[in-house]
């Protein structure tokens, strides 16, 4: 018997995310206890303890919402403090004993609960095979909102209620804050609750408390929003892929197959609202009061310099023998020459202490299925640092990689000095000599003798400044800039491949270059392509656009240090704002659909409806089913259809399971009559050749004398075990073909048997 589950997770792990040194675990509390031991807690903003936040309290106001069963008596907690990413919260666990059992609340720190969830290891594998439909468990979750969270009462509307997969059994129902009859998406509560015990298993909630709604008054029309945004944004038309990499038949990931690029319509602005009074655009929900305090390096330079040379690149150190053999092919340039070709490039920045070189030749798959060879060299400042006597510190380094064969230079990465002087705490000024046009000439000329035709079959997409050389009253002075340049086919940009690139102000030196570049490419012809301004009525025409209340986050800084963050200073304001909510983003510019991320028409997730299926008791299994998305397309489920092996196949497959197997090789198409389908599951659950033993199974069935004898012990296996059972004149009817609506109750009848373990 195989059994295939896709493992989905539906709880929320904080601590996984969280430092070390932000909690700290008291000692153990009994779960009745009225007194708390309270700890020292690190913390980032001033609270120098636990005392500083009521613990007590909080665990008093967690019980007096949540039951706590008594054998949940071994009692936890972390305290998280404010940082840039959340506000102060308690995260409290209650567990049984021995047990892989527990349940988790947090609370924040005026005792609002934002998270229960409630596990439990026993039970792990019970979940697959729902008892409850979705809308009979809506109800079971409101009610828990509203004892865990009354002050959400009457503010609440369900907005999507979806199956989570057989791993975890439950459904999800996420419901959006409703204000003054406007949707308030960006506060909301998520409730999973299984849907064979129809238990509260989890629980999420984004809540502001005691925020100033703004009135619902609008002096703009969604007509004036529309008007507006398409002054702001614009449609354009690129290039995607389903997938980077490219799998075989047997299942293996290789990139050096053809890809297809596809075009799709996107929005050039990822956020965008309109408020609906001022008409001002917003194109953020994070504001920031002051400058911000910018590290050394932009982390972006540093982390493309660390890719390969192209994407896909799979690097092999050769061994002494195959390197030997390797460089004495006429071919290939030697080290030497390949250290020369990045040390003698003008354009590139390399420090003057950069003595220490090291170079190996590795194998390169460059993307089109060829075997290369490339140069890896790496060069450092040899020389030690004494951080008590010497004044200079920095020590620099610089990675770059060298066509073998050719001899281009494939990445370049060196790192920058800093003039933050760690012993004065203070910036030192430096003079910026390269504005932000000059470097990108720097970086072109540099392109075009490597590149050239890449660079020729590319678009600049994105240039910004990169790194903070120093602060000039609290304003930060940049030292340089940052370069990217995307592909394009027929004027279309293809953003999965690109070229990268930054150059430093002070030197008009290179610090940072790369490429990746696929050479096996299908693209998709635009001719017939849409404007823009049609994709963008399109666009606006999906469901999700409309007058919506939204948060917008005020980040202030400390004055009497402006280099640092000060989370405490986090302020939220409510706006009233058009804003579009479509997701995915993307439409087809030949049919204006909604396409999804892989290129295919996109369609909601939603369980199965049909308008011959309304009879809640007769057709319960039907239902079941289509809750947990599975059934078939169309508005008729047609349940005494005869059901084709195809057919079953995929509401196996959508259960989780292999599809029939047999001996006898069933044509997709061909239909299965009941003995016959007997076997076939009699078979899946590992019971063929007990089955097959002569003489000893009796049916009881009316119509006994009509089953073949080689499907009696199946259909008298199938009988006993509650996968099938006759008609109301008990009459087996083996020849009769199977209707859709017996498959969906053999099918679950089978789960139940793998469930219940009767066979073990």
């Amino acid at each position: 018997m195989k059994k295939v589950f896709a493992v989905l997770f539906s709880g929320v792990l904080l601590a996984s995310s969280i430092p070390l040194y932000d909690y700290v675990k008291a000692d153990e509390i009994a779960t009745n206890t009225a007194m708390v031991t309270k700890e020292e807690v690190p913390a980032a903003s001033g609270k120098t303890d636990s005392s500083d936040y009521d613990m007590e309290a909080a665990i008093k106001a967690v019980k007096a919402r949540i039951t706590i069963p008594k054998e949940y008596s071994e009692f936890d907690y972390y305290f998280y403090d404010t940082s840039s990413y959340y506000e102060a919260f308690w995260s409290f666990t209650w567990r049984i004993p021995g047990k892989e059992s527990y349940i988790q609340v947090n609370c924040d720190v005026d005792n609002h609960i934002t998270q229960y969830s409630k596990y439990d290891y026993s039970k792990e594998n019970e979940a697959g095979l729902a008892n409850y439909l979705q809308n009979e468990l809506v109800k079971k979750a409101e009610n828990f909102i509203e004892k865990i969270a009354p002050e959400t009462k009457g503010k609440l509307e369900l907005v999507n209620s979806t199956y989570e997969g057989a791993y975890s059994g439950n459904y999800s129902f996420q419901f959006q804050r409703i204000e003054n009859g406007i949707p308030f998406p960006d506060n909301g509560v998520n409730v999973q609750v299984n849907n064979t015990t129809g238990e509260v298993m989890g629980v999420s909630i984004n809540w502001l408390y005691g925020i100033k709604i703004p009135s619902h008054v609008t002096s703009l029309s969604k007509e004036e929003a529309v008007k507006i945004i398409k002054e702001n944004m614009k449609m354009k038309l690129t290039y995607q892929t389903d997938s980077y990499w490219i799998y075989d038949k047997l299942g293996n990931a290789s990139n050096s197959s053809l890809k297809k690029a596809y075009l799709v319509y996107e929005p050039t602005e990822y956020y965008i609202s309109v408020d609906a009074n001022s008409g001002k655009v917003y194109l953020t929900q994070n504001e920031w009061v002051d400058a911000a305090y910018g590290s050394n390096l932009n982390s972006k330079a540093k982390n493309e310099a660390a890719r390969s040379a192209d994407t896909g690149t799979v690097s092999m150190e050769l061994s002494a023998d195959e390197l030997k053999k390797v460089e004495e092919l006429k071919n290939l340039i030697t080290k030497s020459e390949a250290i020369k070709k990045v040390t003698g490039n003008k354009y590139l920045l390399l420090d003057k202490n950069l003595k220490e070189i090291t170079a190996s030749l590795n194998k390169w798959d460059n993307g089109d299925g060829d075997t290369s060879y490339v140069w890896n060299i790496e060069l450092r400042d040899p020389r030690s640092v004494d951080y008590e006597k010497d004044k200079d510190t920095y020590r620099a380094y610089a990675y770059a990689t060298v066509d073998a064969k050719t001899g281009m230079i494939l990445s370049y990465y060196a790192s920058v000095k800093s003039y933050y002087n760690d012993k004065t705490q203070k910036w030192e000024s430096v003079k910026i000599a390269y504005n932000k046009e000059e470097g990108k000439e720097i970086l072109e000329k540099f392109l075009k003798s490597q590149i050239k035709n890449r660079l020729e079959n590319s678009v600049l997409s994105d240039q910004s400044e990169d790194y903070v050389a120093y602060y000039k009253k609290d304003t930060p002075v940049y030292g340089g800039y940052s370069y990217r340049y995307n592909r394009v086919n027929e004027g279309i940009e293809y953003p999965y491949n690109s070229i990268y690139g930054s150059v430093d102000g002070i030197t008009g030196k290179i610090y940072s270059y790369g490429s990746n570049w696929d050479y096996k490419i299908s693209f998709e012809s635009s001719k017939g392509a849409i404007s823009p301004e049609k994709a963008m009525d399109y666009y606006l025409g999906m469901d999700g656009f409309g007058l919506k209340y939204e948060i917008n986050a005020i980040h202030k800084y400390d004055n009497n240090n402006s280099q640092y963050y000060n989370p405490n200073s986090t302020e939220y304001e409510v706006r009233l704002v058009y804003r579009p909510d479509i997701n995915p983003s993307y439409i087809s510019p030949f049919t204006g659909e909604q396409l999804d991320y892989d290129g295919k028409v996109y369609k909601k997730e939603k369980p199965y409806t049909y308008l011959d299926i309304t009879d809640a008791e007769k057709y319960r299994d039907v239902m079941l089913l289509s809750d947990m998305n599975i059934g078939f397309e169309g508005e008729y489920f047609k349940p005494e259809a005869p059901i084709t092996i195809g057919e079953m196949n995929k509401l196996l497959e959508k259960v989780g399971y292999y599809g029939i197997n047999s001996d006898t090789n069933y044509q997709e198409s061909q239909l299965i009559t009941r003995e016959e389908v007997a076997q076939l599951f009699i078979n899946k659950l590992g019971l063929e050749k007990v089955s097959a033993i002569k003489g000893v199974y009796k049916t009881g069935y009316q119509d006994e004398s009509n089953i073949q004898q080689k499907y009696l012990g199946a259909v008298a296996l199938a009988k006993g075990l509650g996968l099938m059972e006759g008609d109301k004149d008990n009459k087996f009817n083996a020849k009769s073909n199977v209707t859709r609506l017996d498959a969906v109750t053999l099918i679950l009848n089978f789960i139940k048997v793998q469930q219940n373990g009767v066979l073990y």
